[in-house]
């Protein structure tokens, strides 16, 4: 695994989740300068130890719904590798001082023997920029040839054999509009390889674009990124093993049975196929990641100190507002019409008899 490669798988899954480098950067608080390194496959960065990078490296796969622990052990061969690119660098240059040394390299060193060295020196220049050119021209011609295949298409497919990947034409037009992200027309049973009833065979057809590794009988046929509608055939003794950071893509048939769907959009799928079971183990699924401060997870991972986390206070709700509701108006009850009393006894008027005796006095 070179650098390269794995900058491509993290920013194929990025690209696979649809999540923008701001949106990365916005969720774990990483520089945008370092996440962009990372999917360029530069890992060495100046001013932070392996360490932090590891620590980087482990959130940002997580963050990208992919296996941390096995973008940690393609880090790791990664790091190997251009350690003894290194080593091999430094034994070439001392073996050469010590020739030097040995010759007694001085100013009395013969003209002759200089002129040799230079002249070898400019000829392995010379060899890699060839080198390099006709890589550059090879990578031109497969591109030119991948665009005339997609805009011309081709007639007739022949079934490809074990181990051959063939590139289907466009699907044909039709009148309703064909779903986003999905093959038209899938091909029929008759287009793919038919299984003779020994030993296993998977025929894999790529409905989305997919990063993906293929592994027969614990041999490497294919890794890298397959585009949608290819098509991928192998016969294997033992067991086929397959790797895919989008389940949603893979429309498989194994042994003549064709297989129902393993997952969901950008899902991480392990599948291995033997002659008697398919066996499927699934990442996490790729809905929206909850938020979490992944710089306090790096911090505690690495052993720093944790960033501080501003803790949001739910605002008030504001209590409502007590209405004064009027009172009934008191509607006053009618005076009471006093009863009439007992009729007042009219008594005459005194009457004086003329003529009776004086009554006493005092009486």
């Amino acid at each position: 695994m070179d650098a390269y490669s794995l900058g491509q798988i993290l920013r194929e899954a990025r690209e696979a989740n649809e999540i923008t480098i701001e949106d990365a950067v916005a969720a774990l608080r990483i520089r945008q300068p370092i996440l962009d390194a990372f999917e360029a496959g530069e890992f060495e960065i100046a001013g932070l130890p392996a360490i932090q990078v590891r620590g980087m490296l482990r959130i940002y796969g997580r963050f990208l719904d992919l296996d941390e622990e096995n973008v940690l052990q393609l880090y790791d061969q990664m790091r190997v590798a251009q350690e003894k690119a290194r080593r091999g660098r430094r034994g070439r240059w001392r073996r050469r001082a010590d020739v030097e040394a040995e010759g007694g390299l001085s100013s009395t060193r013969p003209m002759q023997e200089m002129q040799l060295a230079e002249r070898r020196s400019s000829t392995c220049g010379s060899l890699l920029r060839v080198l390099l050119l006709l890589l550059f021209s090879a990578a031109a011609i497969a591109i030119i040839a991948y665009v005339t295949i997609e805009l011309v298409g081709i007639e007739n497919i022949t079934t490809p054999g074990p181990g051959t990947v063939a590139t289907l034409p466009p699907p044909t037009e039709t009148g309703a509009p064909a779903p986003t992200d999905t093959v038209a027309s899938a091909p029929t049973a008759s287009d793919r390889a038919r299984f003779g009833g020994s030993g296993i065979l998977v025929s894999i057809l790529v409905t989305q674009r997919s990063w993906m590794s293929v592994l027969v009988d614990e041999v490497e046929q294919f890794s890298g990124i397959a585009a949608p509608e290819t098509l991928l055939e192998y016969s294997a003794v033992n067991e086929v093993r397959l790797a895919a950071a989008n389940a949603m893509a893979l429309d498989v048939i194994w042994n003549g049975q064709q297989q129902g769907q393993f997952g969901g959009r950008g899902q991480w799928a392990d599948i291995r196929f033997t002659a008697a079971e398919v066996l499927v183990e699934l990442g996490p699924a790729g809905a929206p990641t909850a938020e979490v401060d992944f710089a306090v997870e790096l911090a505690a991972t690495e052993g720093a100190s944790p960033v501080p986390t501003e803790i949001l206070i739910p605002s008030e709700t504001p209590a409502p507002t007590a209405t004064n509701t009027p009172w009934p108006t008191i509607t006053p009850l009618p005076s009471a019409t006093p009863t009439p009393g007992p009729p007042t006894a009219i008594l005459p008027p005194r009457v004086t008899q003329a003529g009776l005796p004086p009554t006493k006095a005092g009486a």
